[in-house]
């Protein structure tokens, strides 16, 4: 692509599992990213399944299910959302594992031993 050669980006396609790990790893690299990366297979199965070209945004949570979708870039490609979605799994998350306070038994006993005179 012309932009990408503007700013000095010159990689050619991949055409093995191994050089797409390359560019992969060259791309964390110089983006300095912190999240862990996963490089999908050369037969682009994931990219495939998720709909992702030429960028999309996902939020999978802990039970591996898809918790957001976002739409098709680069117009639906808005990271707000993203993390709009990930504070409010946090928040879930967070409050699904608070313990549950039992509220006072405003109830009263109900049996009751009543004592009556001996009558002989």
């Amino acid at each position: 692509m012309a932009s990408n050669k503007r700013v000095g980006i010159n990689i050619t396609q991949p055409k093995t599992a191994a050089e797409r790990t390359s560019v992969a790893i060259q791309c964390n690299d110089s983006l300095k990213m912190s999240l862990p990366m996963l490089v999908d297979g050369i037969d682009d199965a994931v990219g495939r399944e998720y709909s992702g070209f030429p960028e999309r945004l996902y939020l999978i949570d802990r039970e591996g299910r898809v918790a957001y979708k976002g739409g098709r870039g680069p117009y639906g490609y808005k990271p707000r959302e993203l993390e709009q979605a990930l504070i409010m799994l946090l928040l879930d998350e967070a409050q699904s594992k608070m313990p549950t306070t039992s509220e006072p038994s405003t109830k009263q006993p109900t049996d009751k031993t009543i004592e009556t005179p001996n009558q002989e």
